[in-house]
């Protein structure tokens, strides 16, 4: 029993650590949750004959398949630097889930765990009712830099909106699910459900139109699935309660939308709901249907929509397509029709296991007065059918499988379908599949810390480096990416900042031989990127800037064409080739990239990792010929 307490406590430490830090977007930020989810894994060998509490077979099966498949996939990438977000959030959610599965199947150890989500969930709610209020999107806790980009849009302490509402709306329904069905007092049941009312309420002011709609569909399954239940069990009072059940959704519905209405910028964003058909998701959804037929099977490979959704973008999306926004089709996208059969097989599994577990439980253990109707295992398990159904239509327009906060979260709600606890674990003997999951349970953590410990060093120095950028502690920079790039030769985003650092320090030096040390350095710099991301627009157009610099004019110009030759709709990109032109004296090429840029609609976006588009005058400045001897 302590040894499930261990669990427990690392489980809940793990769900809770990631989502303080951002959701984990980034590898320096998800590493710490993974680590206490490998230290859970391992210590699991203690465990490992405790007797079984037998899940589902076929759950475990496609849990195994589907991250097996997304691990190896990403192991034969073409770009391994980029599918490494991908590998290890995999076995990190194997973890959780197996963890779930065979090891804190009882409802006390998940109520807990939920307990740890709905505090969670407040403090979300907490942050994001201050940046709702006051417009600042900055405002973030634990020193991190917030985005600002969403105006008076709640994002919490996640980095986007649609995340938090992906959140809020999960660990809403399995509140839902406790209010209703679970067996708590009624003032803990009252408190519970004062939470679930809170991170619907959450959703409202996150903004998200795909929050909205499949916080919708969820409560409309969770109300179906429960009315199946009355109807399994109290035949005669299912019509009065189909018809309470119908004016009390009613009766929030018309509550809900008439509050949302009195915000404006909630408002603005409810009637964006009825013109999707012009969201630039629209164009992103096309990039990554060509980028699927490019390899329907198997995918392109973990990672490639970063570029692959450059280079087959739209000219209506100017902003960087760092994902599809949808899973289900960066899925197909990247893995193939292989990896999309396989996730569906999964989730037609799991839900599966949750009917005939709400079922079991309604024919074997409920009271016949329905009064007395209660159970934490049909609760969680209605509930985390809820959030399923969420997840299942959010994931149409939003990408939160691919924040690992949020795919840790769900791995935890499947792990719950697979095996409810619903048979005493003193009689079952441990399966064979049950046994080989156990072992390969402790040898997966042992694995992923080992990958951990030998990169999140590296990791913490890139981010390191990333920040001492953004606050322009050039000298920092430098030191920092060229440590992290000793420690990870891999990984192209070192050299990039060491480039940018150099490059921002050489133009602001009064001396022409100074200022050339530095473009050197940052050519070189760029160079080694180019070498383990040759698909990057970022290093090509930074590599030209610096060749203009140094006077090594038909080198730059094969650097912009190639940035130009891998994301070929970019605005902004021929706004930097005519600033090359113009520097070399061909005025009619260079107004022939500036009309590019005005038809692919250059002042509607950028990416991120190119700032301000340059001036005539301050390439000039930068390429200032050297004083004559």
């Amino acid at each position: 029993m302590a040894v499930s307490f261990v669990y427990l406590s690392l489980l809940t430490a793990a769900l809770v650590v990631i989502q303080c830090m951002i959701g984990g977007t980034r590898l320096a930020y998800s590493f710490p949750a993974y680590a206490i989810a490998g230290v859970a894994a391992v210590l699991s060998i203690v465990s490992i004959r405790r007797p079984a509490v037998r899940p589902s077979s076929f759950c475990l099966g496609s849990a195994l398949l589907l991250a097996g498949y997304v691990v190896v996939r990403a192991w034969y990438s073409p770009n391994a630097f980029l599918a490494r977000a991908d590998a290890f959030m995999a076995a990190a959610c194997l973890i959780v889930y197996l963890l779930t599965a065979l090891y804190l199947a009882e409802s006390r150890f998940r109520n807990w765990i939920l307990g740890a989500l709905l505090l969670v969930a407040l403090v979300h709610l907490g942050v994001g009712a201050y940046q709702f209020k006051t417009g600042d999107g900055g405002y973030m806790l634990f020193g991190f830099i917030g985005n600002t980009g969403y105006g008076s849009r709640a994002h919490g302490m996640l980095i986007c909106p649609n995340h938090l509402a992906g959140f809020l709306e999960a660990v809403g329904m399995l509140g839902l699910g406790i209010t209703f069905w679970g067996r708590f007092r009624v003032p803990m049941k009252l408190l519970i459900g004062y939470i679930t009312l809170l991170c619907f309420l959450g959703v409202a002011i996150t903004g998200s139109r795909g929050g909205y709609l499949s916080s919708v569909f969820a409560l409309l399954a969770f109300a179906g699935l429960s009315l199946w239940i009355v109807r399994i069990y109290q035949r005669e009072r299912f019509l009065l309660t189909l018809l309470g059940t119908l004016v009390a959704l009613a009766s929030v519905l018309a509550i809900t939308v008439t509050l949302m209405m009195e915000s404006q910028p909630i408002k603005e964003r409810l009637n964006r709901v009825g013109t999707a058909s012009q969201d630039v998701r629209w164009y992103n959804w096309l990039a990554s249907i060509d980028q699927f037929k490019m390899s329907p099977v198997v995918g392109t490979g973990a990672g490639t929509h970063l570029y692959y959704g450059r280079l087959f973008r739209r000219p209506q999306l100017q902003f960087d397509p760092e994902h599809s926004h949808g899973d289900y089709l960066e899925m197909l996208a990247e893995y193939g029709a292989v990896g999309e059969v396989l996730a569906f097989f999964f989730l037609i599994a799991h839900c599966a296991c949750g009917i005939r577990t709400a079922r079991e439980v309604t024919l074997r253990r409920l009271c016949n007065s329905f009064g007395l109707a209660r159970s934490d295992t049909l609760a969680l398990t209605l509930g985390g059918m809820g959030a399923v159904a969420a997840i299942a239509v959010h994931s149409l327009v939003d990408f939160n499988l691919h924040i690992p906060g949020n795919a840790l979260l769900f791995a935890f709600i499947f792990g719950m379908l697979a095996s409810p606890g619903t048979n005493p674990p003193t009689k079952l003997r441990i399966g064979s599949l049950e046994a080989l999951l156990r072992g390969g349970l402790v040898l997966l953590g042992v694995g992923l810390l080992v990958a951990i410990a030998a990169l999140y060093p590296a990791a913490q120095l890139s981010n390191q480096a990333r920040l001492a950028l953004e606050a322009r502690e050039y000298p920092e920079c430098i030191k920092l990416a060229s440590r992290a790039a000793e420690k990870d030769s891999m990984d192209p985003w070192n050299y990039f900042y060491q480039g940018e650092a150099n490059r921002a320090t050489g133009a602001d030096m009064p001396s022409y031989a100074i200022r050339e040390s530095y473009f050197v350095q940052a050519i070189a710099a760029y160079r080694s990127g180019l070498k383990l991301f040759p698909e990057d627009e970022n290093l090509w157009v930074r590599l030209g800037q610096c060749l203009d610099a140094t006077f090594q004019f038909e080198e730059a110009d094969e650097a912009y064409r190639a940035a130009i030759a891998n994301d070929p709709t970019l605005g902004i990109l021929y706004v930097y080739y005519g600033a090359h032109l113009r520097l070399t004296g061909d005025t009619e090429g260079a107004q022939r990239c500036e009309d590019a840029a005005h038809y692919f609609g250059a002042e509607k976006g950028q990416e991120s990792g190119m700032g301000v588009p340059p001036s005539l005058e301050s390439l000039r400045k930068e390429a200032a010929p050297p004083p004559s001897k």
